[in-house]
């Protein structure tokens, strides 16, 4: 591992349940000597990437902010997205999100909300879990064989407190499947309780690859107001158009 990647890995440490860091976690989890581990520390703090908060623990910096607003401005999906999805969000009166996979974690990173506030358990930014939630299950079901297979026996049939941990890999692999050929996912009550999501791929141009997802989200009632079928196409389309925007500004 190169002395950048030693580095960067420090930032893993920070998550949901962990959102300060002590120097003695950190010299722990490394193994790597005081003074080099300081020196780690000496140059994320000076990027802007963690700060010193109390004594001898970190949080994450303002670099991370700065960051985050440039990747909203300029994220290739939110550009090609962003105003489709909140049309999608005015017509249903439903919540609206657009996910990513990436490094075997599955995050928000984009929310339209309707006038009435809704109360998600799983916000902008904060990693979903795999296979859990309408959105997740899509961007799971379309990876490839040998890597849908990895995280199956990995991160769902290996941790036994996943809900289908139970599951064996021809269910799990059937389940995908459908999932792929449906070509959207509709779950009830998984990273909510009392919220359905229904979510679509967004496709890469010429391939079965999906990039991203696009899912909405509201109470039964809203949904039964609305017929779950015409949900299910508005949703569709809408991941379509995305792939389309994306497809025109790559040409």
């Amino acid at each position: 591992m190169s002395t950048l990647s030693k580095t960067l890995a420090i930032l893993d440490f920070f998550g949901p349940d962990s959102l300060q860091v002590s120097a003695e976690t950190i010299l722990e989890r490394t193994g790597l000597s005081k003074a080099t581990v300081y020196r780690h520390v000496k140059d994320l703090c000076d990027a802007g990437l963690i700060t010193r908060v109390g004594s001898g623990s970190y949080s994450l910096g303002p670099r991370i902010i700065e960051l985050d607003w440039m990747m909203r401005q300029y994220d290739p999906i939110l550009i090609a997205g962003r105003d489709v999805m909140h049309k999608l969000a005015e017509e249903t009166r439903l919540a609206v999100f657009s996910s990513v996979f990436y490094d075997d974690r599955i995050i928000n990173t984009y929310i339209v909300e309707p006038t009435e506030t809704f109360s998600f358990h799983f916000g902008r930014g904060q990693p979903i879990p795999l296979f859990s939630g309408a959105q997740s299950k899509v961007l799971v079901s379309y990876q490839k064989g040998r890597r849908l297979q990895k995280l199956f026996q990995e991160k769902i049939a290996g941790n036994p407190s996943h809900p289908y941990h139970d599951w064996s890999w021809q269910d799990f692999s059937r389940a995908a499947k459908k999932i792929r050929k449906d070509g959207y996912c509709v779950t009830s009550n998984e990273l909510t309780g009392g919220l359905k999501g229904i979510a679509a791929p967004i496709l890469q141009a010429g391939s079965k690859e999906a990039v991203g997802s696009i899912c909405a989200v509201g109470t039964e009632e809203r949904f039964a107001l609305l017929h779950n079928d015409s949900v299910i196409e508005r949703v569709t389309e809408t991941a379509d158009q995305i792939a389309a925007n994306l497809a025109e500004a790559e040409a």
